[in-house]
């Protein structure tokens, strides 16, 4: 059978066993390295990761912007400099889609988002990084 071949094939990077479902794997991540971002939903009624983290760059002024999910509380940003793994500078929340950072100097960082709700929190999204 060429499905059975095809799944054979392909099933090797796939984990499941919950009547056909699968569940995405990606990589463990460091803030310096993107992880997988996305819009699918996880399990327990956790929100999905945001996706399509970008930011924008005007002098001192940073601003940042994400893809909405479903079934969110709100969403974490989360800034830090380069080399440091934890958000050293900004780890706060907010309800919209945007955030905007006033008075960064010169220096490089990185920035991820996630999503919360009363289920828990979501996966990060991927992971920029910005000067």
């Amino acid at each position: 059978m060429v499905v059975v071949a095809l799944v054979a094939a392909l099933g090797a990077g796939c984990s499941g066993g919950d009547g056909g479902a699968s569940t995405p794997t990606s990589p463990t991540t460091t803030p310096s390295t993107p992880s997988t971002g996305g819009g699918t939903p996880t399990q327990g009624g956790k929100p999905a990761a945001p996706s399509n983290l970008s930011v924008t760059v005007n002098g001192g002024t940073r601003v940042f912007t994400w893809s909405s999910v479903s079934n969110v509380q709100d969403y974490f940003i989360q800034i830090g400099t380069s080399g440091s793994e934890n958000p050293d500078l900004i780890n706060t929340n907010t309800s919209q889609t945007t955030y905007t950072w006033t008075g960064a100097g010169p220096g490089n960082y990185w920035a991820r988002v996630y999503a919360r709700n009363s289920a828990g929190s979501s996966p990060n999204s991927d992971t920029i990084t910005f000067h």
